[in-house]
C-alpha cells in the first residue's frame, strides 16, 4: 500500500468557493520513500485575492502568469480523479477538510461529478497522538519536529511537509504509519457522493471508554465462570456513540470478567456490530471472521451471561451508577475526569 499527501492553494475563496489555483501531491511508499512528486498548476479562472482575515496576505509559490497560462480544472479533473480515487494509495492532508471543500466547489463549478474518497488528516492525528500541543498548524509542528519549512503555500511543498510530519509522528510512537492510523482509525473524512463524513467525531467517546477500562479491575469470584477470560474485544463506532451508557457497562462487566477492551485491530478477538459501516467495522470485514469473531448485541450478552432487561434498563442509570456497578465500595476510586464528561 502506498501513501498518497495532497494539498490545494486557491487564487480566492469569493462566496465561500475556493477557485484552485494548484494541487501538489507526494505519492510514497509505506518507508516513505518518495515515488512521485509533482505540482499541479491550475487556471483559477478567476482573480486572485490572498489577503486573509487578518490582513496578512500569503505569497504563492510561483507568480500568478505561471498559473493564469495552465488549463483550467476540468482539464486536470481526470488525473485528479484518478489519484484520489486509487484504491492502492491511502490518503492524506493536513486540516484536509478545507481541501475537500475546495474539491466541492471546483465540481460544482464545473459540472463535474463528485470525487468519492476516504482522506486521514495529519492535523487530527497530531491532536490525538499529542493531546498536550495546542498548535496545530503545519508550519508550527514543523518547527516542534525540527523540520526546515522553506516554501509554504507551494501546494507539492505543503504535501511533502505533510508527509514529514507524519513520518516524524510515526517515529514518536515508534510506528508504521498503517499502525497509527488502526490506532487512531477515526481520524479521517470521508467522501462521497458530495457528502462528508467527519469520522473523528467518535473519538472522545472511545477515549473515555478506554480510560474507564483502565480504571476497572479484573474481579477474581467471576474468572471460573467467564467465557471471555483474556479475550479482547471491540465495538463499531456507531455503537458507542449511538449507546454510550451501554458501552459503558459493557466495558464494566468484560473487565470485571477478565477482558479487554480496544480498538486496536491487531489485538482484537471479538467485534460488536452496529449501525454504519465505519472504518473500525470496515477493517474488522476485510480481516474476515476467521481472525476476528463478529457479534450482535444478543450474542455479546449471552457470552457475558447479562440478562436483557438489565441491560436494557442501563440507559436510565446515571454513568455514575454504571461505572461502579459490580465493584466493591472498597475499590473504587474515581477514574480521570476525561471519564465524567
Amino acid at each position: 500500500m502506498n501513501y498518497l499527501f495532497f494539498d490545494i492553494e486557491c487564487a480566492n475563496c469569493f462566496g465561500g468557493h475556493g477557485k484552485i489555483c494548484s494541487f501538489g501531491y507526494v505519492l510514497a511508499d509505506g518507508n516513505f520513500n518518495i515515488i512521485e512528486q509533482k505540482d499541479i498548476l491550475i487556471n483559477p479562472k478567476s482573480k486572485f485575492h490572498l489577503t486573509r482575515g487578518d490582513g496578512e496576505g500569503i505569497e504563492l509559490g510561483y507568480p500568478k502568469e505561471e498559473f493564469t497560462k495552465s488549463p483550467a480544472f476540468d482539464f486536470y479533473y481526470d488525473r485528479i480523479k484518478e489519484l484520489l480515487e486509487d484504491k492502492n494509495v491511502t490518503i492524506f492532508g493536513h486540516s484536509v477538510i478545507n481541501d475537500i471543500n475546495f474539491l466541492l466547489s471546483e465540481c460544482d463549478r464545473y459540472r463535474k461529478q463528485y470525487f468519492t474518497f476516504n482522506a486521514y488528516d495529519t492535523q487530527m492525528l497530531h491532536r490525538a497522538i499529542m493531546p498536550e500541543s495546542k498548535d496545530n498548524g503545519l508550519g508550527k509542528i514543523c518547527a516542534a519536529f525540527g523540520i526546515s519549512v522553506e516554501n509554504l503555500h507551494r501546494s507539492d511543498y505543503d504535501a511533502y511537509l505533510t508527509m514529514s510530519v507524519a513520518k516524524k509522528m510515526c517515529e514518536s510512537r515508534g510506528a508504521s504509519l498503517d499502525a497509527l492510523i488502526e490506532e487512531f482509525p477515526n481520524c479521517y473524512y470521508s467522501v462521497d457522493e458530495g457528502k462528508v463524513v467527519n469520522h473523528n467525531v467518535t473519538v472522545s467517546s472511545y477515549k473515555k471508554l478506554a480510560e474507564y477500562a483502565r480504571y476497572v479491575k479484573t474481579d477474581r469470584s467471576l474468572l471460573k465462570t467467564s467465557k471471555v477470560k483474556n479475550k479482547t474485544l471491540s465495538f463499531s463506532c456507531d455503537f458507542e456513540q449511538d449507546k454510550f451508557k451501554q458501552a459503558l457497562f459493557l466495558v464494566n462487566t468484560l473487565r470485571r470478567q477478565g477482558a479487554n477492551y480496544t480498538c486496536k485491530l491487531s489485538k482484537m478477538q471479538y467485534f460488536l456490530e452496529y449501525g454504519n459501516e465505519c472504518k473500525r467495522t470496515q477493517n474488522v470485514r476485510e480481516l474476515g471472521e476467521n481472525t476476528i469473531k463478529t457479534v450482535t448485541e444478543d450474542e455479546l450478552l449471552e457470552l457475558l451471561g447479562v440478562d436483557r432487561d438489565l441491560y436494557e434498563g442501563v440507559k436510565t442509570w446515571s454513568n455514575g451508577r454504571i461505572r461502579s456497578y459490580g465493584i466493591p465500595r472498597s475499590k473504587r476510586r474515581a477514574p480521570s475526569k476525561d471519564v465524567h464528561k
